[in-house]
């Protein structure tokens, strides 16, 4: 596994063998300064891995998000790169979930919500 960046709002890593990348997500995202580098983040990432490859995008460290924009810019980078299917992991029903849920009608982002992670990387692993 590869960390392409890591601080107090999200880890992005890529796993070149499962053609895999792994979004840990934390804290609220309220300030363009802390999150202003996750798009270079995700598109870095989306270059070490060929089309089809698939997301893990764990939300369980973070209570919401009010900066939409910048998740709707990775779904795009992501989506124009190959994404074959993203799974989302929950610890619960949340109003993020439903906030995420929202956003995904609007970009079409291929993506499915779990509220186990080993459920997730089960789906994501099936062809």
């Amino acid at each position: 596994m590869k960390t392409i960046a890591s601080n107090n709002f999200y880890t992005v890593a890529v796993d070149e063998a499962k053609n895999r990348i792994h979004f840990t997500m934390r804290g609220s995202w309220t300030s363009e300064k802390d999150v202003s580098d996750w798009p270079d983040h995700v598109a870095e990432a989306v270059k070490l891995c060929s089309p089809g490859f698939t997301e893990l995008i764990d939300w369980t460290g973070s209570p919401g998000i009010l900066l939409t924009d910048y998740i709707a810019q990775a779904q795009e980078i992501a989506v124009k790169a190959g994404l074959r299917k993203a799974a989302r992991v929950y610890d619960r029903e949340t109003f993020l979930k439903h906030q995420m849920d929202s956003l995904t009608e609007k970009t079409g982002f291929p993506v499915r919500s779990f509220f186990k992670k080993e459920e997730a990387i089960a789906w994501l692993d099936e062809d």
